[in-house]
């Protein structure tokens, strides 16, 4: 009995660090390059929107990685239920888990519950439009590598199930 959660927990939790690594360094990466062009200048400067907390500050810089793994694991418990039937779609997965985190995903965005309790102080609309094409690449790049990363690693499984066991002794060498 022991070993039939373990071999179910296994995929389950492999599944969970995958969602949080490609999460946070998509996250990371899409804002990083974004902020120069787009949000550079709600944050910093004449023309800065009062209510923001300085990404440079002390309490940002504290909670900014715990929040994204937070949500990283949130996405990971949302979607493994839903994982086999986004995988099925094929390419089209990605989108659909994209357009979900974008639309209906309430931790989702500047002005959503991780970002409000990290970087702001109240809702700001010009804010959210600002950051609006950050969060649909952030959103996208992640949903389709995470659904991709899905599918690679199906293949493989499927591969080594149909593997003769001398083949399945070569492939983990």
């Amino acid at each position: 009995m022991q070993q039939s959660n373990r071999l179910t927990f296994k995929p389950a939790a492999d599944f969970i660090a995958r969602t949080i690594l490609l999460h946070v360094l998509s996250y990371l990466v899409i804002g990083a390059i974004s902020y120069r062009p787009y949000a550079y200048r709600m944050w910093e400067g004449d023309h800065a929107v009062p209510g923001l907390r300085d990404p440079r500050g002390q309490f940002v810089q504290t909670w900014i990685l715990p929040a994204q793994l937070l949500r990283g694991i949130l996405h990971g418990l949302v979607f493994l239920p839903l994982r086999q039937s986004l995988l099925k779609q094929g390419k089209w997965g990605g989108l659909i888990l994209a357009a979900t985190l974008v639309f209906i995903g309430a931790v989702g965005g500047i002005n959503g519950a991780m970002e409000a309790l990290v970087y702001t102080t109240g809702f700001n609309l010009e804010l959210f439009f600002t950051h609006f094409p950050e969060i649909v690449v952030q959103t996208l790049l992640f949903a389709c590598l995470l659904l991709a990363w899905e599918a690679r690693i199906d293949r493989k499984n499927l591969q080594a199930q149909s593997a003769t066991p001398a083949q399945a002794a070569m492939n983990k060498s």
